[in-house]
């Protein structure tokens, strides 16, 4: 019974550190919206016009801390995984845009940490 709570505990363990140490971009455009805002970040939202397909809509999120020091991002909303992976792999510039789930994102990598990281 010991060796079985020990091999529990630690599973329970190792799920946490995983999670814990995994960055994620929010679920919903709305949580995105309210997360950034929480971080600190001057948030623009916007509504496709319905000229990219599957754009739901994306944000523009701007903070400053000082006259040289702004961290920006932008970040697009998609419908689908898949619609969100055709607009990434149609990239020219795939260097500096990230793709994950339903998100195709850029910008400073203080504010794409601030946009993706778990909690």
């Amino acid at each position: 019974m010991k060796k079985m709570m020990s091999k529990l505990v630690s599973a329970l363990c190792a799920v946490a550190l995983c999670i814990s140490t995994t960055a994620c971009a929010p679920f919903t455009f709305d949580r995105a919206e309210e997360k950034m805002e929480e971080a600190g970040y001057t948030v623009m939202a916007y509504e496709s016009t319905g000229e990219e397909e599957g754009l739901v809509g994306g944000i523009v999120a701007m903070k400053m801390e000082g006259l040289l020091n702004v961290d920006t991002i932008t970040a697009l909303y998609f419908s689908s995984i898949l619609e969100a992976k055709d607009y990434y792999d149609g990239l020219d510039d795939k260097e500096d845009a990230k793709w994950e789930g339903k998100w195709v994102f850029w910008g400073s990598e203080e504010a794409i940490e601030d946009f993706t990281k778990l909690f």
